[in-house]
């Protein structure tokens, strides 16, 4: 019986972090991230690639489960650089704190088994640190000169989304430096987007 809670809690865990992707990807709309999709054979591993954000908001016609929230902020003016990072941050933090709650739950459940409540108390810990080497790169980017950054580590991958007015190979190397020295991901594993 206890396995079978066990199974239910992660896919709950699941369901919580592919909701607040889906809802972070869907309210964030302006900038897409391109997946890094090249092989071996075709680009030497570690080589920095920059990549533009498009100027107007190219995603896919919304479905109608996007519902009204989605067409308001489609017609709405083109957001600043400054909002987007700001609902970016808010996004993400909405985004952990339901997740946090979760775990809590788990935690505060008297029905739940030690198994699951150790599950939970290690997921808190995998957020936290995620959450202080986030910061930490974002922090380390804007000591650079970039006006503002955000990061996301996830699944062994850093999207980072910098907001700057000049492209250049050695912005790259610089970003991929401190994304590797902070979180220990791979250079070919790093993607950067920039913001203007």
């Amino acid at each position: 019986m206890a396995f079978g809670k066990r199974q239910l809690v992660l896919a709950a865990l699941v369901v919580a972090l592919g909701a607040a992707v889906y809802l972070n990807w869907q309210f964030t709309g302006e900038n897409q991230l391109v997946s890094a999709g090249t092989g071996a054979s075709e680009k030497s591993v570690g080589e920095a690639q920059l990549v533009n954000a498009p100027a107007e908001s190219s995603r896919p016609a919304s479905s109608a489960s996007s519902g009204a929230a989605s067409e308001a902020a489609d017609s709405a003016e083109p957001k600043s650089a400054g909002e987007y990072f700001s609902e970016t941050r808010l996004a993400r933090q909405q985004a952990r704190d339901e997740a946090i709650e979760l775990l809590e739950d788990v935690l505060q459940d008297a029905k739940a088994s030690e198994e699951a409540k150790k599950e939970a108390v290690s997921q808190a810990a995998i957020i936290a640190q995620t959450v202080l080497q986030e910061n930490n790169i974002e922090n380390l980017v804007k000591a650079k000169g970039f006006a503002d950054c955000v990061a996301f580590l996830q699944n062994g991958e850093c999207t980072v989304v910098v907001q700057t007015s000049e492209s250049n190979q050695s912005n790259a190397i610089v970003i991929k430096d401190i994304v590797a020295g902070q979180s220990g991901v791979s250079y070919d594993r790093i993607k950067i987007v920039e913001c203007a």
